[in-house]
C-alpha cells in the first residue's frame, strides 16, 4: 500500500512537472513554438534572452511557484487524509523523504518531460521552488548570491551552478551549527538532498555540454 501510494505520487508529481510553463505562455501569448527559438529549450533562459525579458521573468516565478505550491498542496493533502481516514495509515505517505521523493519526480518531468520526447528546460526555477520547500531560508540567502552574480558580474552560468549547490550545503553548515536550525528529519535526508543537488547539477551540465556552452 505504502509503495504503490507513494509511486503514483511520485508519477502524478512527474506528470504535473512536465506541464511547461515556457511552452504554454510562448504559445498562447507570441504563437511561438519554443524549441524553435534561441537555443530550443523550454526554460525561462531562452524566453528571457531570445523573446522577452518580461515574459521570462513571468515563467520564473511561475516556475518557481508551481513547484512550491505543489510540494505544500501535496503535504496539506497528504495530512488531511492521515486525520480523516480511520482504517487507512495514508500518513505514511508523508514523510521529508518521501516529500523529496516527489520532489524529484516533478523535477524530472520538468527537465525530461515524456510529452515532449524528454526534452524540458534546464530546471534552475523549478529546482528552486522545490529546495525552498526543505530550506526556505538557505535558498533566500542563495538568491540574493546569485542575483549580485547575475547583476554585478554577468556571470549567469555560475549563478545557474551557485542555485544547485549552495542552498544544500548551506541547509548542511545550518542544521550542524545552529540551535535554532534543527528540523525533524529522518535517517539519511541529508544524503538525499545531498545527491538531489548532484542530480541536478549533472543534468545541467549535460545541456550546457549538448549546447556547446562548455
Amino acid at each position: 500500500m505504502i509503495i504503490l501510494g507513494a509511486s503514483l505520487i511520485f508519477l502524478i508529481a512527474y506528470f504535473y512537472g512536465s506541464f511547461s510553463t515556457a511552452r504554454i505562455l510562448a504559445k498562447s501569448i507570441r504563437s511561438l513554438n519554443v524549441e524553435k527559438v534561441g537555443t530550443g529549450l523550454a526554460d525561462t533562459e531562452n524566453i528571457y534572452t531570445n523573446i522577452s525579458k518580461s515574459m521570462g521573468i513571468l515563467v520564473g516565478a511561475l516556475d518557481l511557484s508551481k513547484a512550491y505550491l505543489f510540494l505544500l498542496v501535496v503535504e496539506f493533502l497528504l495530512r488531511m487524509l492521515d486525520q480523516n481516514s480511520s482504517y487507512l495509515e495514508l500518513g505514511v505517505l508523508y514523510s521529508p523523504n518521501l516529500m523529496l521523493a516527489y520532489g524529484i519526480g516533478m523535477l524530472l518531468g520538468h527537465c525530461l518531460p515524456y510529452s515532449h520526447h524528454f526534452r524540458g528546460g534546464r530546471g534552475i526555477f523549478t529546482y528552486m521552488g522545490f529546495i525552498a520547500y526543505f530550506a526556505f531560508v538557505p535558498m533566500l540567502i542563495t538568491v540574493f548570491l546569485a542575483l549580485i552574480l547575475i547583476t554585478r558580474f554577468h556571470q549567469i552560468r555560475f549563478a545557474q551552478y551557485t542555485i544547485v549547490i549552495l542552498p544544500v550545503v548551506l541547509f548542511q553548515l545550518f542544521y550542524y551549527l545552529f540551535d535554532w536550525y534543527k528540523p525533524d528529519l529522518p535517517v539519511y535526508f541529508n544524503s538525499i538532498l545531498i545527491v538531489t543537488a548532484i542530480l541536478m547539477g549533472v543534468l545541467n551540465f549535460l545541456v550546457s555540454k549538448r549546447l556547446g556552452e562548455f
